[in-house]
Order: C-alpha cells, then structure tokens, then sequence
C-alpha cells in the first residue's frame, strides 16, 4: 500500500478546508441527494461526500456505508485531490497503491474507486465525490460526465453554505454596528452638540466673531453627522425588517406628509396635487418612508421656483399601474442617473441642498421588496420625474382587510 503524498499546497488546502466549517456537521439533505444520485447514476452500492482532513477523511454524505470517517493514510480521495480530472481505479487489487489497503482487503472490500476532486474557488483540493463497488469494473463515458456534473453541484453547494455563514455573521456584526451606532456614537455626539449650544446661547457675547463662526460650525457638523448616522440605520432596517403586508393608502400617507413639509416651512408657496385612493398592499411604515423621501426631495429641490410644483399622481402604461412623483425643481443630468440611487451619491451641491445622500437608496430597496422598480427622469433646471412599481402589491377586487 502507498499512501498519498501531502499537496505542495497542503497548509492552504487546510485553511481553505477549515474555512468552509462544514468538518463534523450534521447530515444535510441535499448534499444526502446528490450523493445518492451519484450511486444510482454509477449504479454503484456505495457514494460518499468525502473531505479529507489533515489525519482523516470524513464524510459528509454517506450512501452504502456506515462509517463516518477513516484514516488519511488509507484514503483513496486523498490520490484523488491530487489532480484536477477523474481519479479512476477499475481494479484495486491490480494497483500496488492499493492492493493491501486495509479497505480492499477487509470491509469495505474496495475492489472499484471512481472520485470527482472537490475545489476550493481558489483551486485548493478539499475532497472528492466518489462512487465505490465492492467489483472491478468500468464507468461509461456518460457516467463519467454524471459524476463530474455532481461534483460541480457539491462545490457550488459548499459554496453556498460558506455564504450562508458569512451572511449571518455580517448580519450580527450589522446589529453590532446598529448598536455602536445608535449609543456609543450617538451619545457622545450628543454631547458636543449639548456643549456647543450652551457655549453659542449663554457665552456668545463674551465671545469674538471668530469664535462664534466656530461654534456654528460645530453645530452644523454635529446636525450633519447625527443624520448621517440616523440614515445609515434606516438604511440597515430596510434590509433586515421582514415587511408586513396589509392595505395602505398612498394617497392618505402623501397628504399627512405634504402638511409636516408645509407646516415647517410655512412661508414657502408650493402647490401639491396628490391624486385620491391610491391604494396597495404593502408595509404602511416601509411605503411611509418612499413616499416621505421622493416628497421630501421635490420639496427641497424646488425651493428656488416660484411657483413650485409638485404632483403625486399614477399612471397605467401597459397594463402596469406606476406612481409618479413629479416636480419643476433644479432636476439634474441624466449623464449621472446610475449613481441617483447608490449610498452618498450627490448630483448637487450640499450647501445649495442639504442631505446625506442616502434617501433615494432606502427608496430603491423598499421599492424592490414589495416586487418593485423605480427610475427617473430630469432635466437640470427644469424638474424631475420620479416613478415607481409595485407590481406584486396591486389590490385585487376581492382583497379584504
């Protein structure tokens, strides 16, 4: 017997081995399939999933044997890894590989071995899906394709749990972050904002012109940040919250949000036109929070027209129903429409119109939760045009609340 030699590769193959966390596991179902599928296929008594470990090879699906792992040293995935196509031993005891090997001469009296490599997406050999008869024999060109079609499948599944995994994990340092974000920066934030305006309203006239510009400074940067951080975690909801879908009327929100914008700023004329009983089925807080960013928008952009403009209306082109949200504000140019609705991505000035650059973002993905698209279309200095679907939230005749 020869057992096989350690890859040139060997300290990465591990690392990238262990970085799947897949070693020791339960059985999983899907991966129990292919495996399956693999011995009917090969029409072969045994399959395994097999990884082969720094000392051992282990199984992760097993069809035909109890065992759940074995010996590196008598493994005969661990030939396999070694390169990239089909291992094949048509007769085990015609090889002097394997000839005495404890599992050809004894249970489980392994006389035929086909294994498809498994790879790591840097090309590091983790194990092999392998096919095992207790008989010499031979697999046919379509079996071999089979089996290697198989093993293409388990790789993308090892993939996919890695990427699982990685989700959760990013997910919990999101909530962590969610966290730092909503105490540990906020309140000391808030503190030199406190400080600040104590400074600015009970010392101010001790103070010189200068030090009273940075005082305001101060302010503003705080104001900026503290928004800036309420986004990012608005921005993070969306993505986490699970929507809960019921009747809401678009046409109800867009009033109650058209009376905050006049009430703080009352001096402004602006004529709003929403048009009545748009109603969908959708999450009332997640539809709130579109129909608060593309009003808030059009609010802000047209603060230098008079008269200002703004229409909140629908419009059914093709059989679909789409929201237009539409003003004669500063609109921008289209040359720059695929960053409008990227994190941080401004097309104007922020002293000219203040904000993070974050609402049209938030908009994009409520829209996309409920089975939606939004784009735009503008002019600079003459509007912007807003519209959105929400293709999978149209009220049928027979919706009940």
């Amino acid at each position: 017997m020869r057992s096989a030699e350690f890859p040139p590769d060997e300290g990465q193959r591990l690392g990238a081995l262990y970085r799947y966390n897949v070693l020791d596991t339960e059985r999983e179902e899907i991966f129990d399939e292919l495996t399956e599928l693999a011995a009917t296929i090969c029409d072969a008594p045994i399959a395994l999933v097999s990884l082969i470990d720094q000392s051992r090879q282990w199984f992760k699906a097993r069809i035909g044997l109890a065992a759940h792992e074995t010996a590196r040293s008598v493994s005969f995935c661990a030939h396999a890894i070694l390169q990239p196509g089909l291992f094949v031993v048509p007769d085990t005891l015609l090889d002097s590989r394997f000839a005495n090997n404890p599992l050809v001469t004894g249970a489980p009296n392994i006389r035929f071995y086909a294994g498809a490599p498994l790879f790591s997406e840097d090309g590091h050999g983790l194990g092999t899906l392998c096919v095992i008869d207790s008989v010499p024999r031979e697999l046919t060109t379509q079996q071999k394709k089979a089996l290697l079609v198989l093993r293409t499948h388990v790789q993308k599944l090892l993939e996919l749990r890695l990427k699982s995994r990685q989700l959760v994990e990013l997910n919990g340092e999101l909530e962590a972050f969610n966290y730092m974000a909503s105490h540990d920066l906020r309140a000391p934030l808030r503190a030199v904002k406190g400080f600040a305006e104590i400074l600015y309203t009970d010392h101010s006239a001790g103070l010189v012109e200068e030090a009273r510009g940075l005082i305001r400074r101060i302010l503003d940067a705080s104001n900026r940040m503290d928004q800036l951080i309420v986004d990012l975690l608005n921005l993070a909801r969306v993505s986490r919250v699970t929507p809960e879908f019921v009747r809401v009327d678009l046409s109800k929100i867009a009033h109650e949000v058209a009376a905050d914008l006049k009430r703080l700023q009352s001096a402004r004329k602006v004529e709003i036109n929403i048009e009545p009983n748009l109603v969908v089925l959708g999450d009332t807080g997640l539809l709130r929070s579109v129909i608060e960013n593309l009003l808030g928008n059009a609010w802000k952009f047209t603060v230098q027209r008079a008269p200002a403009r703004i229409e909140f209306r629908s419009e059914r082109v093709n059989g679909k129903l789409q929201f237009v949200v539409q003003d004669n504000g500063a609109g921008f140019d289209m040359a720059y429409t695929s960053k409008l609705f990227q994190p941080f991505q401004r097309l104007h000035s922020g002293a000219a119109y203040p904000g993070t650059g974050v609402g049209l973002s938030i908009v994009k993905r409520i829209v996309e939760r409920h089975g939606g698209t939004i784009w735009a279309d503008a002019t600079p200095g003459d509007g912007a045009t807003f519209r959105f679907t929400l293709s999978k939230c149209e009220l049928g005749e027979d919706f009940v609340v």
